[in-house]
């Protein structure tokens, strides 16, 4: 992520949590409701589930390999921040990796450096770790 990029991220975020802090209060959702939002969390480069890996090519590949970057970047604290170029590089590899470990920490066959169903779910789930 370029520096703009964190910039505008950095002055967005600033701007939405002082028009939270100014908005009257709102009834609470039903807890389905907050957990489907989250689970439908997206950058809007790619919506599915297909296993993103190394070593994969063409402008689909580009574009699940830059969701998962952007995904790894806002919902987890994996550093340093990953650019989102869609290139399944070294450091795309290891932080898939690092993000598995802390996802499933009780299942090491997790921990394949490839983004399946199940890693697609936990990067999509939230800020998590």
């Amino acid at each position: 992520m370029n520096t703009r990029k964190r910039i505008a991220l950095a002055v967005t975020t600033v701007a939405l949590g002082a028009g939270l802090s100014l908005a009257p209060a709102a009834s609470a959702a039903p807890a389905h409701s907050a957990q489907t939002a989250r689970a439908s969390a997206s950058c809007g480069y790619y919506s599915g589930t297909a296993v993103t890996k190394t070593g994969q090519t063409g402008s689909a590949a580009k574009a699940r390999i830059k969701e998962v970057q952007c995904l790894i970047n806002i919902n987890t604290s994996y550093l340093p921040l990953l650019d989102e170029d869609g290139s399944f590089g070294n450091n795309t590899y290891n932080a898939v990796y690092t993000v598995q470990k802390h996802a499933f920490p009780n299942d090491s066959s997790q921990w394949d450096h490839q983004v399946g169903p199940k890693t697609w779910a936990k990067l999509r789930s939230g800020v998590w770790w």
